[in-house]
């Protein structure tokens, strides 16, 4: 199972602000928003959390799946189970970065890489 069904509950109840700004991630190289991470989810469900961040990262940096890591099947199973699974998370809701959150990211990206 991918998420505890405490878990599971905790992400789906997050409540989603299309005005919230999203801070960066500087270990994950990614964008986070506040209402993604509910901050009473176990510890193995923020590293799943963490995995999907990973990943989202990587499509919003148009990284090629070849250069997912040492292990890109990891993080490709990762992702496609999550969304088996139909979980509603409010990471799933931002796939697409306005321009500024663009431009935010890359700036980041270039100042800690």
């Amino acid at each position: 199972m991918l998420f505890s069904e405490v878990d599971r509950r905790l992400i789906e109840a997050q409540v989603f602000d299309p005005k919230a700004e999203p801070s960066f991630e500087a270990l994950k190289a990614c964008l986070v928003w506040p209402d993604e991470c509910p901050e009473r989810i176990s510890n193995e469900g923020r590293e799943v959390l963490s995995d999907l961040l990973i990943v989202r990262g990587f499509i919003h940096r148009g990284v090629p799946r070849e250069q997912w890591g040492l292990d890109p099947q990891f993080f490709l199973d990762r992702w496609a189970e999550a969304q088996a699974i139909c979980l509603r998370w409010n990471g799933f809701r931002r796939m697409s970065l306005s321009e500024s959150d663009s431009a935010y990211l890359m700036r980041s990206v270039g100042e800690n890489h």
